[in-house]
């Protein structure tokens, strides 16, 4: 097709001057499109209804799939009505929750088994990643729908469905061009008060200037300043990978001295691995993985609620008091950060686990703690569903052993960390490095430090995915980054280094149990997410 010609013809441009892959080239293009695509449905949607709005969407996503993956679309279709059939049949039931988890999660897999190569390939079953996630939230949010409200959370009635959507609608969900290659995740009561208007309330929108609509715009300013910032990320990152490639581990050089280089790469945060593509004997080709910085953090009725001050039953109360003033009622603009999948203050300048979760994939980490986590009380162990919850984390990125490595390796950096600062916090010590200035920059400093070393062992692991890839590397640097299974012995050291205030304990008894077990790890800490 002549529109997928220009299209290869811009995107080999490209990737000559990036020095990258085509297929990684289009991905990134793909996700950039989508600001074109919200600049022409900001503009037009006014003048549609609900189904046109849909349509545009629809089109689009599937225009920029078909640009990347073809005729694999075929996949996304499948998977969208099996699940959506189930869930038609047996709707508000513990069947259709369970076959959404099985059916996707075992469609995804297989397709990786299949097509992936033991490296970062970018093909049908990148989107559907985020299709699987979607679907099964989709169903969640069905079956919460059918439950008395008394049975379900808070969070569970903002999101739950009480009406099964149509088929234009579940297809444009689903292949949203902003959002279906590689994230963000959001429910579709989410996506529905998009459509309808309701997430900026036609009160904010009319009678603006031009300056105002423009210019001295929340929306348009925080676009600008996201678009800059990636565009600036993916420029410097292709740079310093040309110049520290990460094959580089894979070579006999690097494993004679590899201690001292992956400390460098760690303490420069240069630990990034391109795509491996292994082509007969000749070595290793590759590009590189990038996900969208626009992802969700709040729903729709936090964004609602935020954005308009009153309802119409307050209102009604205001002039039925006689109190009711239009022209003093403020309307505040949404702040336009539902969609933020990281928070670069949080993420450039973490000193400890708790920063970096807070600050990177804030979207896939809040989506496993409503539906995997908090889904698994019936277990009754909170330790036990924090390993079901990783277990299901590591199987939906794949079936390669360097995930499950990554992610246990995480978990008892999280594990040692959480203990680690309880003792120091609780310490005589505390007041001096918490309270001044010299002991706020030693505990930033030596935080620093920590959190860049801490990721370049699992992230080694998670890139080069296979055994007989990461193995020797880590072997090379004597599996320096597991140092934290030594703990246990060197506990009883810190806390003599850290003797407890006496005062502190005598007031609080069960302080002295707090100090002497292992804390308990929170699972929002421990599902960080690539």
């Amino acid at each position: 097709m002549i529109p997928f010609e220009w299209l290869d013809t811009f995107a080999q441009m490209v990737t000559l001057k990036l020095n990258s892959d085509i297929v990684s080239v289009r991905l990134i293009l793909s996700v950039l499109f989508g600001y074109p695509i919200a600049l022409a449905y900001s503009l037009l949607s006014v003048r549609w209804s609900i189904p046109q709005r849909q349509i545009y969407l629809l089109l689009c996503g599937m225009f920029l799939f078909g640009w990347n993956f073809g005729f694999d679309i075929i996949h996304m279709i499948i998977g969208i009505f099996v699940t959506m059939f189930v869930n038609y049949v047996s709707c508000g039931t513990k069947l259709s929750v369970v076959f959404a988890f099985c059916f996707n999660m075992a469609y995804l897999l297989s397709g990786s088994y299949i097509y992936n190569r033991g490296t970062y390939d970018i093909n049908w079953t990148t989107p559907y990643c985020i299709l699987c996630l979607r679907l099964i939230g989709l169903t969640w949010d069905l079956y919460d729908g059918c439950k008395p409200a008394a049975e379900i959370s808070k969070l569970q009635k903002r999101s739950a469905l009480t009406t099964f959507p149509g088929v234009l609608e579940t297809l444009s969900f689903c292949f949203v061009p902003t959002a279906f290659i590689s994230g963000p995740q959001f429910p579709m009561c989410h996506y529905q008060a998009f459509i309808d208007g309701s997430l900026r309330p036609y009160a904010i929108l009319r009678n603006r200037t031009f300056l105002k609509r423009f210019i001295f715009n929340p929306k348009v300013q925080r676009t600008v300043i996201r678009f800059t910032m990636g565009i600036a990320g993916i420029l410097i990152l292709s740079r310093m990978l040309s110049r520290f490639p990460a094959e580089f581990m894979l070579t006999e050089e690097f494993q004679q001295e590899g201690a001292c280089v992956l400390l460098g790469l760690g303490c420069t945060g240069l630990v990034h691995i391109r795509h491996l593509a292994q082509d007969g004997d000749n070595g290793f080709t590759g590009g590189k993985h990038h996900d969208p910085s626009e992802v969700r953090t709040k729903s729709a009725l936090d964004r609602r609620d935020s954005a308009v001050a009153w309802n119409e039953q307050s209102v009604a109360q205001l002039i039925a008091s006689n109190t009711y003033d239009p022209t003093r009622v403020e309307v505040r603009e949404a702040d336009h950060t539902a969609c933020a999948n990281i928070s670069l203050g949080n993420l450039l300048l973490a000193t400890n686990t708790d920063h970096l979760v807070s600050g990177f994939n804030i979207n896939t980490n809040k989506w496993v703690l409503e539906y995997v986590y908090k889904r698994l009380r019936f277990l009754g162990n909170k330790k036990l569903s924090q390993v079901f919850t990783l277990l299901f984390l590591a199987l939906w990125h794949g079936l390669y052993s360097g995930y499950f490595v990554n992610f246990a390796t995480e978990f008892l950096v999280i594990a040692v960390e959480k203990d680690l600062l309880c003792i120091v916090k609780r310490s005589v010590y505390s007041d001096f490095l918490y309270k001044t200035k010299i002991g706020f920059v030693l505990t930033s400093v030596f935080g620093k430090f920590h959190v860049l070393f801490l990721l370049a062992s699992p992230l080694v692991a998670f890139y080069l995915l296979q055994f007989h890839l990461w193995f020797p590397v880590l072997k090379s640097v004597y599996f320096v980054g597991f140092i934290y299974l030594l703990w246990p012995l060197m506990r009883p050291l810190v806390k003599s280094a850290f003797p407890p205030k006496n005062s502190h304990l005598k007031s609080t008894p069960s302080a002295q149990f707090q100090l002497n077990g292992m804390p308990t790890v929170d699972i929002t800490e421990g599902i960080k997410k690539e």
